[in-house]
């Protein structure tokens, strides 16, 4: 009962802090891959202001990826989403990336760290591009953190140029095949926060 009015109050906190801002696309990732054969399903939401100094253009954007395992190590996964104008409600694709999860090291009882590669075409990369991926994971029941730093190259556009996303969170387990995503980002010094949820099958 403890830990179900736990989630309940970070899910309270963490829409309050959507409703403040978002991203093109959060990362709802953690260092942990699905395991050999089986797939998961991460749904996700944020909200983002696309105007500054004192305008608002508010966007909801809702997203999604789908993993599989290649193996107990390796996943490989697939994620879009759309961008939606509170003012309009008029969608926008934010485009689909595909991407390779490979876990160096996980220890239930203490940390998972893993690296990742992909690449397609999304507004966080600002049309067609390639990315990499680095995650940390603390495995501690108290202090169920996970951090990500993800370097976006676009191909598109003069010259090299790099986007860098970060993002921290909390993993925290609902049941065995389903944990709840709590995360803060900031992608190319946008800060946002987003609510995911992971299912196992």
């Amino acid at each position: 009962m403890k830990i179900r009015a736990r989630v309940i109050a970070a899910v309270v906190l963490l829409l309050s802090m959507v409703l403040l801002t978002g991203c093109f696309f959060n990362i709802f990732q953690t260092a942990r891959t699905v395991g050999a054969g089986n797939v998961a399903l991460t749904l996700g939401v944020a909200a983002m202001n696309l105007a500054g100094e004192g305008d608002y253009y508010w966007v909801i954007t809702p997203q999604g990826r789908f993993a599989i395992g290649l193996s107990d190590n390796v996943e490989f996964g697939v994620r879009s989403g759309v961008l939606v104008p509170l003012a309009t409600g008029e969608p926008g694709f934010l485009g689909a990336v595909g991407d390779i999860k490979v876990s160096l090291f996980h220890e239930p009882e203490s940390f998972s760290l893993a690296l990742g590669f992909g690449g397609g075409y999304s507004m966080g990369m600002l049309g067609w591009g390639l990315e990499g991926s680095l995650y940390f994971d603390s495995n501690l029941r108290f202090l169920p953190l996970y951090f990500v730093y993800r370097p976006l190259f676009p191909l598109e556009g003069d010259g090299f140029s790099v986007i860098h996303q970060l993002a921290a969170g909390l993993h925290l387990t609902l049941s065995e095949n389903a944990r709840l995503l709590l995360e803060l980002d900031s992608w190319g010094g946008l800060l946002s926060a987003g609510i995911g949820l992971e299912i196992l099958f």
